[in-house]
């Protein structure tokens, strides 16, 4: 490392239960660490932001670039857990922590995000987004450019979603582009299959009729 160089080190941490926010820290000289920047539930576009336990994922979107054309660092992350599910009984609906956020590594400014809320030139509006997202996303770059195409991420009410990022542009507030799908669905509300998802999901690209 050698920050009169160049070399960065940046560092990035949410509170679990502590509260909703996430920081980052540049810690490119250990000698004189610095703050970068700090975001939570009232930060503008993150009224979402339930608590912060999902573990931020480094990496470049389509269309995301420098004034070089260069595709800048972004975190991805869930926007997190709500303590209703803490409750006894079977899950219910929560109030927050119902989505997907993607910033700016450098400033925590806000790129996009997928929540109920309505369409915006930041935001995709999915109504059925009714549960917490605690867990580590899993990104997928299926053409080894250094860029994710695919996000997949669960939430407390059994769902197993997938986020697209077709295209090489970020998308337009038509949100024409860009979606997500809900790949499954493992409870039906009952006692017995009130599986809620805490963790990252596995993805293993394979190969099928030569595809």
């Amino acid at each position: 490392l050698d920050s009169s160089g160049g070399d960065k080190v940046w560092a990035y941490l949410g509170m679990r239960r502590g509260g909703s926010a996430y920081y980052a820290l540049d810690l490119s000289n250990p000698d004189s660490p610095s703050f970068m920047w700090r975001i939570d539930d009232s930060t503008s576009g993150f009224g979402e932001l339930g608590q912060t336990w999902s573990e931020p994922v480094v990496t470049r979107i389509p269309g995301y670039v420098d004034g070089s054309g260069v595709n800048k660092p972004v975190l991805v992350f869930g926007a997190g857990y709500d303590t209703g599910k803490d409750a006894s009984g079977v899950g219910t609906p929560d109030k927050e922590g119902r989505g997907l956020y993607i910033v700016d590594a450098q400033t925590g400014a806000l790129v996009w995000s997928v929540t109920p809320a309505n369409n915006s030139a930041t935001n995709l509006q999915e109504q059925g987004l009714l549960h917490s997202v605690p867990a580590e996303v899993a990104v997928l770059d299926n053409n080894e450019d250094e860029t994710a195409y695919r996000i997949y991420f669960g939430d407390t009410g059994g769902n197993l979603w997938r986020v697209d990022l077709s295209g090489n542009v970020l998308p337009t507030s038509s949100q024409d582009t860009w979606q997500i799908n809900k790949l499954a669905s493992l409870n039906d509300g009952s006692a017995a299959s009130d599986r809620r998802i805490f963790n990252k999901p596995d993805v293993v690209l394979m190969r099928s009729g030569g595809e």
